[in-house]
């Protein structure tokens, strides 16, 4: 499955977007200067914006920070409370770019089914 074009300029615009022969890479910082990398794959049996929504669904903000805080230089930076501001701000931006997403293809597909009823 391959993004469109209209999603791919939507994501374009939140997420530097990395495409290879097996999927997509949107990559895109915290608030607080945190990478973070979404994979999205081409040959999954979900679409890509299911697989978004998944990525939503399942991130696991306890399991990051404990991830990141295993670095000294993390743990000098952030204390435990900034970490937890920075990825659920991360996630609820993650989710409204899920809403937009989800809204162009309820968009598209309306649009499909017009097309479908003028070829009758």
């Amino acid at each position: 499955m391959k993004l469109n074009k209209k999603e791919y300029k939507l994501l374009g615009e939140y997420f530097g977007i990395y495409e290879d022969e097996n999927g997509y890479e949107l990559e895109q910082w915290t608030d607080g200067g945190v990478d973070m990398l979404i994979y999205l794959n081409k040959d999954s049996d979900k679409t890509l914006l299911e697989q978004f929504k998944d990525y939503i669904e399942y991130f696991d903000i306890d399991e990051e920070i404990e991830l990141y805080r295993e670095s000294k230089q993390y743990r000098s930076i952030f204390t435990i409370r900034q970490s937890l501001n920075d990825f659920e701000k991360w996630l609820d931006w993650c989710e409204e770019i899920c809403k937009e997403w989800d809204l162009l293809s309820k968009n598209k597909s309306k649009q499909e089914d017009k097309e479908e009823d003028i070829e009758l």
